[in-house]
């Protein structure tokens, strides 16, 4: 009944984010193209001039300057030669490709050289306007009112005399004329589309500046979530290979962080010295190596509805398409973009197949990577749509994965809740059944009086282990639901819109990357405490004289001890029957040094937070002939330990605030861990305390004379 609840409000769940997704994605798409409609309507250029005046940059913002412009096909001129009415001229509309123009002018293959000239006539103004220039194809240069004022690669007649360049860029200056003059010399042998196919804005020059930031910094956050929740699922996948899932999940992130950083703005071009043809060739290969991991990552998950034999026809085509980008230039393989994104779309919708299968057949989490998947294959329609401009919007590939990543994290939620289930379901279970047990020991007791003492000593025995259970499932099941919680606190919060700003959203970011480390560290004592009780850690032992570790930890702990206020005193006291006391250079000790001072150093960080300030601790060491073992000893004159808790503290989460398991409120595994560390040297440790007075803590290990 538990479970059936569970599936039915996650499914409630997921239909109510799906509605609110297809409003998120439509919204935005319905309102930037009615926009563009109005303005491009109200505002367009007709014959290569566009009219602006009566127009205010500052309380109407930027504009787009689509339109017709003056085009000079197979013509570099400069201003100059444009003011005496250079011949050839022919009006197109921008942006588009030059590849889509009429035959008589336009260059079909792409390849060629041009001219382009919009005047744009507004009010004069002492106003400092800027203009961003986009992504131009594949090599030009900009002047305004004659003024050469940025550039990118090489403008060129021929390949051989152009190099392709491709950055956005905002330029500002003054228009105190009232008419601005803008000319674009362009050139493209590298690229399957040459020319202006992506819009120029016209603005005032801060909120240009603004504009431009604020995209950098979006695109900039998209860049480095993909890209560090890409090496944190590698790392998942380091330490934890069963769940394969994860390092392919982890290299489509990385590969379409990739993919984000050398198109669009292209800011892995301009912060690394990485060539245009380079960076073309990263944003091809990225389409077939992310349709490979994606198709891995679904079959991972759900290898029971996914065909194994798509995988070898999914990587084989995938990679001879690679290794064609990489041996071709761009101005080849540029020319199939086509086949590349269908070969993308047609894996993402044989995922969304496999996936529908799997919600069919109810497996776990199938849900969440539908509808993950669904929003990117969405995206992945876009961009396609984008690059062959049957859709002049923006790239959204990178927001896709974003998503997908989004329901990655309620997979990961989803799991863990199953496993906290199992347990809880495991604990009624064991409590069911040791109160069966509790009652055929009372009843066995009442029938076999003899036995009467027997049968009492071990129900104690069976308390105290009950209650070390119930302490251990109780501590575990918190340790590990209080962070999971906080952590869909955080991502429901993001989510929702409740984080508006970048300060607030890197401020929750620091909060979940807290609570997973807390997890983490708590998987690493529990990991190390396993490994110890079922013997699989290697000791490397060495002779070591008891007065030169003595020594040693005389002086690792002084400097802390005092530093905390408190009075410090390290001493050998000889055979504790008072005769002949041996020499300690003399005693030797067969330890492994790096884990012996690992108990050492949470017996003494204990002491130290147990112990108010005034307080002291003493580290006494000592030899016993009749047991041929070394006594080390850490006591304080702390707050002390109950009675009735003294027996459990080297139990596994055992009351941390009482039984000092733990010398910083971590795992609550310390002194289970010294436990076994000591118990592997052959040695034994023990408490005794009184509250109010002090706790002394003993280890004993075996020891000889030389």
């Amino acid at each position: 009944m538990g479970n059936q609840r569970f599936q039915k409000r996650s499914e409630f769940f997921i239909r109510r984010l799906l509605i609110l997704l297809i409003l998120l994605l439509t919204l935005p798409l319905a309102l930037a193209g009615c926009g563009d409609s109005r303005d491009s309507h109200k505002h367009a250029a007709e014959h290569g001039t566009l009219d602006l005046r009566n127009r205010s940059f500052l309380e109407e913002g930027a504009v787009a300057l689509n339109g017709e412009w003056a085009f000079y096909p197979r013509q570099l001129l400069t201003p100059e030669q444009l003011a005496s009415n250079a011949p050839g001229v022919h009006y197109v509309d921008v942006p588009k490709s030059w590849n889509s123009y009429p035959g008589d002018y336009g260059l079909k293959d792409g390849m060629g050289f041009a001219t382009y000239r919009l005047t744009v006539r507004i009010d004069p103004t002492e106003q400092v306007l800027a203009l961003r220039v986009p992504n131009i194809y594949s090599a030009y240069k900009l002047w305004i009112n004659g003024e050469l004022l940025t550039s990118e690669g090489t403008v060129g007649t021929s390949r051989q005399s152009s190099k392709a360049e491709q950055y956005p860029s905002v330029v500002a200056f003054k228009a105190e004329t009232g008419q601005i003059d803008i000319v674009a010399q362009v050139s493209n042998f590298q690229h399957r589309k040459g020319g202006i196919w992506v819009e120029f804005r016209l603005g005032g020059s801060d909120s240009m500046l603004r504009m431009q930031k604020w995209s950098a910094a979006q695109d900039m956050v998209i860049f480095g979530s993909l890209l560090i929740i890409g090496i944190y699922h590698i790392g998942l996948y380091a330490f934890r290979r069963q769940e394969k899932f994860t390092i392919h999940f982890g290299l489509l992130c990385l590969i379409v962080a990739l993919r984000a950083g050398v198109t669009g703005d292209s800011y892995l071009l301009q912060f690394f010295p990485i060539s245009w043809e380079t960076g073309v060739k990263l944003g091809y290969i990225s389409l077939p190596l992310c349709a490979i991991s994606g198709y891995l990552y679904v079959y991972r998950l759900f290898p029971q509805d996914a065909s194994r034999k798509a995988i070898k026809a999914i990587m084989g085509i995938g990679f001879v398409l690679t290794f064609f980008v990489l041996i071709v230039p761009a101005i080849i393989y540029s020319k199939i973009l086509l086949f590349y994104q269908l070969f993308a779309l047609v894996v993402g919708l044989y995922c969304l197949v496999v996936l529908v299968i799997a919600r069919m057949n109810r497996r776990e989490g199938a849900s969440f990577v539908l509808a993950g998947m669904g929003v990117f294959v969405l995206t992945v329609f876009n961009d396609v749509f984008f690059y062959n401009e049957w859709l002049v919007y923006a790239q959204l590939v990178p927001l896709g994965l974003f998503f997908f990543i989004l329901m990655q994290s309620f997979i990961i939620s989803t799991r863990f809740s199953s496993a906290l289930r199992r347990v809880e379901l495991v604990s009624n279970e064991l409590r069911e059944l040791n109160a069966h047990l509790e009652e055929r020991i009372e009843e066995r007791t009442d029938a076999l009086k003899q036995t009467n003492q027997t049968l009492e000593e071990a129900n104690r025995e069976l308390g105290r282990m009950e209650t070390s259970r119930r302490h251990l499932m109780t501590n575990i099941s918190h340790d590990l639901r209080t962070p999971i919680t906080l952590l869909q606190g955080y991502l429901e919060a993001i989510q929702d819109g409740v984080v508006s700003t970048e300060e607030q959203r890197q401020r929750y970011v620091r909060m979940m990357l807290g609570k997973v480390g807390g997890l983490e560290r708590l998987i690493h004592d529990l990991f190390e405490l396993s490994k110890l009780e079922a013997g699989q850690l290697h000791f490397d032992k060495a002779a070591v004289s008891l007065e030169q570790w003595r020594e040693q930890l005389c002086e690792q702990y002084e400097i802390d001890v005092r530093s905390a206020g408190l009075a410090f005193e390290c001493e050998y006291i000889g055979d504790k029957d008072g005769s002949d006391y041996p020499d300690p250079q003399q005693i030797s000790l067969q330890l492994d040094l790096p884990k012996i001072d690992q108990v050492m150093a949470n017996l003494v960080y204990n002491a130290i937070k147990h112990t108010q300030t005034g307080g002291k601790i003493t580290l006494s060491f000592s030899y016993r002939r009749d047991s041929h073992d070394a006594l080390i000893t850490v006591s304080d004159t702390g707050i002390g330990i109950e009675a009735e808790h003294l027996p459990y503290i080297f139990d596994r989460f055992y009351k941390k605030e009482i039984s000092r398991n733990s010398a910083d409120g971590g795992s609550g595994l310390g002194l289970a861990i010294a436990k076994e560390i000591v118990e592997a040297h052959g040695g034994k440790i023990g408490a005794k305390s009184e509250p109010g007075i002090g706790t002394t803590i003993w280890i004993a290990l075996p020891a000889f004379i030389l």
